[in-house]
Order: C-alpha cells, then sequence, then structure tokens
C-alpha cells in the first residue's frame, strides 16, 4: 500500500491514501522543516498500521530517503 507526504494544517507531516483518508507516519524523522519541504508530495510505502491513524512507513525510491 502506497500514500503521499502531504503537510497538515498545523505544519506537520501527514499521509493522503488514494481513497481521500489522511494518517500519520510515526517512523518519519525529519531534523529540519527544509527537509520536510523537500519532501511533501513524495509517495510512501505503508510498512504496518499501528492503529487506525499511525503508520510506519519508508521512502521505496532510494533518491527519496534522508542523509544521516
Amino acid at each position: 500500500m502506497y500514500a503521499w507526504l502531504i503537510e497538515d494544517k498545523g505544519h506537520r507531516p501527514m499521509l493522503r491514501f488514494e481513497d481521500g483518508h489522511t494518517g500519520i507516519p510515526v517512523n518519519l524523522h525529519l531534523l529540519t522543516r527544509q527537509q520536510f519541504l523537500r519532501l511533501i508530495g513524495r509517495r510512501v510505502e505503508i510498512r504496518s498500521q499501528l492503529s487506525p491513524d499511525h503508520y510506519t512507513v519508508r521512502f521505496p525510491n532510494p533518491d527519496d530517503t534522508l542523509p544521516i
């Protein structure tokens, strides 16, 4: 399953799924706002669903990963 990384009204990362529902990525650790802005709109792979609203994700394209 895939979703797109978006920004919610509170300027936090959110996931938007194809059916329109949203979720919260729990393992996306962004250190700066610039890192977040570079990733908005990117597609992420859903790894697991921890609750009805919380998901673990990964970037399927190696170019989409954050530098460590």
